[in-house]
């Protein structure tokens, strides 16, 4: 066995005289692609784009500002400095840039000293003073090091993806909980606005009772009804009130609830460009921050393959020694010298190549990730290009529901200007009125929300 591994050794040291000294070039996105999904065909731009429409939106703008929302954009602002999140985040940024210049430094020389300083009655007894300082240089011959600084590059490049995945998710949860917190309080105001009509309904239909014009059925059925309303402005107080502290939280504030300065809905965007690159999923913070994992999975295997090879290092060093207890030969003494040292793994128990077996098995861990992350893109992506064609149909069909609805309202209060009808169908109609007002504020929420998940499945900027 231990001549096989001097053997193995003595190879690995003749072949590395041939070797270049460059690093192992990085994977493309297309090279993993076919490593990690070889069975998936994937087709150059993406299917549920492959419609015609008249109005096309540029998928590499900034997101947010395509709302046209001074506040969001103003509260967006508050939360990048004040977020106790993005401090997170920061911080993990330095932790990576620190990773890099650690790795980094076994490129250049190592420089140490080390001293003492004793007298006759000194811990050694010895009375010994010197100093020796030295540096040392491992040679990267085979270029080791540069995989490790290039394998902690790719790391570093992954948590920077993860945390600019972190931080389009909090401007998301901002703008989704802006417009929630908007369409609640104006539903709010409309269930309160309804749970007044209804007790107007059921004081009229009691009048009603008295004179016989109504039964005691009606007068329990508005009373029900009224009740219920009521209940359900209570609710939506409620749930607006928890909406603004949302709000103020994510963007670092105390959440006292305060309202927000309007409670308009903004439009929804243009439609977004039939034919969009399937490539256009590179841009994404997660799929970045698998491939750089893959890419510093097989720079570590490499690094530990190249461990087999020799290590080559120079070294150089001034020392001065002196001593009250014991003569030396020419008294005290200062020298400088260098030598140049290389360790050659013989016989190491196979650790070694455990090792690279162990980080070749992450190497393919990794890379099945990397596949498990680009389908899932392709399937967000799809799934909410689809989404929004079937929003922008729906809220066409939100809003000519509002708008009938507002045209009977009309029609009723002209009616009953004219006499007639009485005061309950008024109630009646506004209620329905209030009703349909709130589904429709619910609907664009969710269209605004479905927007906003697009562009985050399709990885664009968000401010």
């Amino acid at each position: 066995m231990l001549i096989r591994q001097l053997i193995r050794s003595c190879n690995y040291l003749a072949l590395s005289i041939s070797l270049s000294a460059c690093v192992s070039s990085l994977m493309t996105s297309k090279d993993l692609i076919n490593k990690a999904l070889p069975s998936v065909q994937t087709p150059k731009t993406f299917q549920a784009t492959d419609n015609p429409q008249t109005t096309v939106l540029n998928a590499n703008d900034a997101w947010l500002t395509q709302f046209n929302d001074p506040e969001l954009n103003e509260l967006v602002a508050e939360a990048l400095k004040n977020n106790p999140s993005l401090s997170i985040f920061a911080a993990r940024r330095s932790q990576a840039q620190s990773l890099i210049d650690a790795a980094g430094g076994a490129l250049y020389p190592g420089i140490s000293a080390t001293g003492n300083l004793g007298g006759k009655a000194g811990s050694s007894g010895t009375g010994l003073t010197g100093y020796y300082i030295g540096a040392n240089w491992e040679l990267d011959l085979w270029g080791r090091v540069r995989t490790q600084k290039a394998g902690a590059t790719q790391n570093a490049r992954a948590i920077n993806a993860d945390q600019d995945a972190a931080q389009l998710s909090l401007l998301a949860s901002i703008a989704k909980s802006v417009w929630l917190a908007r369409a609640l309080t104006e539903q709010a105001r409309l269930s309160e606005e309804s749970a007044a009509a209804a007790e107007k309904l059921h004081a009229l239909t009691g009048i009603r009772e008295k004179i016989g014009a109504s039964s005691n059925s009606d007068v329990l059925a508005t009373q029900s009804s009224a009740a219920q309303l009521k209940e359900g402005a209570i609710a939506s107080a409620f749930a607006r009130d928890q909406s603004l502290r949302a709000v103020e939280v994510l963007v670092g504030r105390y959440p006292h609830a305060k309202p927000l300065r309007t409670s308009a809905l903004p439009s929804i965007p243009s439609a977004i460009d039939p034919g969009l690159p399937m490539d256009l999923l590179e841009r994404r913070p997660d799929v970045i921050a698998a491939e750089a994992r893959v890419n510093s999975a097989f720079y570590t295997v490499d690094e530990k393959r190249l461990a087999r090879l020799p290590k080559i290092s120079l070294s150089a060093g001034l020392a001065y020694i002196d001593s009250q207890v014991f003569t030396l030969i020419n008294g005290a003494s200062t020298s400088f010298g260098f030598g140049v040292g290389a360790t050659v793994p013989i016989f190491q128990g196979g650790a070694i190549e455990a090792q690279i077996a162990y980080q070749d098995a992450e190497a393919r861990a990794a890379l099945a990730n990397y596949g498990k992350t680009v389908l899932t893109a392709f399937n967000e992506a799809e799934n909410n290009l689809n989404g929004d064609q079937a929003w922008k149909s729906r809220s066409a069909l939100l809003q000519t529901q509002l708008d009938n609805q507002k045209r009977l309202m009309k029609n009723t209060d002209s009616e009953f200007t004219i006499g007639r009808i009485d005061q309950r169908q008024v109630q009646q109609q506004r209620i329905k009125t209030n009703t349909t007002q709130m589904a429709w504020n619910q609907g664009r929420v969710d269209a605004l929300s479905q927007r906003v998940n697009l562009f985050l499945a399709l990885g664009g900027p968000a401010y």
